[in-house]
């Protein structure tokens, strides 16, 4: 009973604004800590700026890159040469790079930090709308950023990981804004998110469920009506990207990853049924030992298993299970997992998984989702959490000191 008395003391002096200070400050504190181990620091020169250079490019009025760039993932099409990866990220860095004076100086790292501030406090206020308790928001707020794998990504602003930053906060905001109803917000933010990574357009039934929930008109049909609104600003910003790809590729469907050479060479292409069984071992491949020091040896060259570095993902596949068992489902939180795992297929087709990481940076996409799912699931209280702990502190530990030997080797 005093025990009881004593956790509710602490709740009530917790504020939400205790919150919104203690949970960016947290995330960056720990990428404080890669950088002084890393020489990674938000104004370190960036060796990878394709979406800078891009923007650059669009600013002197052409949409390739004018020269071949040895170093980065380019689209060679007709002799010339393109950013490879959705567009939408040289959106955002267009005006830093009007305002710095070109691709050299734009602090797209400094603004990746930024992104994932913005997203933790989404976070925080997805947590508060789904009416966690701030001890709670807390707690699975610094899980999704620490124990999820996406501490590696976070990082640096090189372009294999930018995207990935961008996109995690941007659907992080889509299901922020669906919970509170605002439609058109969500269904920009998510067409933003498809912009940078294009695979999160799986995530659009979701979001119609989410907003569905927050009015319960008679009929489906007349609720669609009466929110045409909501596709304007969607429509708009596919409809940019396809103008881009049109002009680009001649296919407006086509971001240019197609033409990278290493796809062009492969005999199966970019996505094949056949990578399907390799990349399904690979998700759950565990390390190995190294015979000299009986130390673990991780993988850095595409992925880990999901589990050591993700472990987010175990407490989710146990709140689905305990989910089942209290019969606590509802069309939503079943739609949830069958996402994940298409998302999952759709990633295991791909002919890479990531290539240098630690850990599983595609299986990032997936986190804000999974969040959500176990969240809405409810049958994880506060006590559950407790036992929750020891697997946050694993993720974060092993997330730390995997980037930080990841990036070493990286500048060694």
């Amino acid at each position: 009973m005093r025990r009881r008395r004593l956790e509710t003391r602490i709740e009530r002096e917790m504020s939400r604004r205790d919150v919104y200070i203690a949970a960016p400050l947290c995330v960056l504190m720990v990428l404080l800590c890669v950088s002084a181990f890393t020489g990674f620091w938000p104004w370190s020169f960036n060796p990878y700026p394709s979406y800078a250079l891009q923007a650059e490019a669009w600013l002197n009025g052409h949409l390739d890159l004018g020269q071949d760039y040895a170093w980065l993932e380019l689209a060679i099409v007709n002799g010339k040469y393109y950013v490879s990866f959705p567009p939408f990220p040289s959106y955002v860095l267009l005006p830093f790079v009007i305002l710095f004076g070109g691709a050299e100086n734009c602090p797209d790292s400094l603004i990746a930090w930024c992104v994932t501030a913005v997203g933790v406090i989404t976070a925080v206020r997805l947590c508060f709308e789904l009416g966690l308790s701030p001890m709670r928001t807390l707690f699975w707020t610094l899980y999704l950023y620490l124990g999820s794998g996406y501490l590696f990504i976070a990082q640096t602003a090189w372009v294999w990981f930018f995207a990935q930053t961008m996109a995690f906060t941007l659907t992080l905001l889509s299901l922020e804004q669906a919970l509170e109803g605002r439609g058109g917000f969500s269904l920009a933010f998510w067409a933003m998110a498809v912009g940078c990574r294009p695979m999160q357009v799986l995530y659009l039934p979701l979001l119609f469920l989410l907003l569905r929930e927050q009015e319960r008109t008679p009929s489906v049909p007349r609720w669609i009506l009466s929110h045409l609104s909501w596709a304007i600003a969607p429509c708009l910003i596919a409809a940019s990207y396809m103008l881009l790809n049109t002009l680009r590729f001649s296919d407006p469907l086509e971001f240019g990853h197609n033409y990278l050479p290493e796809f062009v060479r492969a005999p199966e292409g970019q996505f094949s049924l056949s990578y399907v069984p390799t990349h399904l071992w690979m998700l759950i491949r565990l390390p190995t030992v190294n015979p000299a020091t009986d130390a673990l040896i991780f993988e850095h060259l595409e992925t880990t298993a999901f589990f050591i570095i993700c472990p987010l993902s175990v407490t989710y596949i146990f709140a689905l299970i305990r989910g089942m068992v209290r019969r606590r489902f509802s069309l939503l939180t079943a739609l949830i997992p069958f996402l994940l795992v298409l998302h999952v297929f759709l990633i295991c087709m791909h002919r890479t998984l990531g290539g240098f990481q630690f850990g599983n940076r595609y299986f990032v996409d997936l986190m804000p989702v999974l969040l959500l799912g176990l969240l809405r699931l409810d049958s994880l209280g506060t006590h559950m959490e407790v036992l929750q702990t020891p697997l946050l502190l694993f993720g974060c530990a092993v997330n730390l000191l995997g980037s930080v030997m990841v990036y070493q080797l990286w500048s060694a």
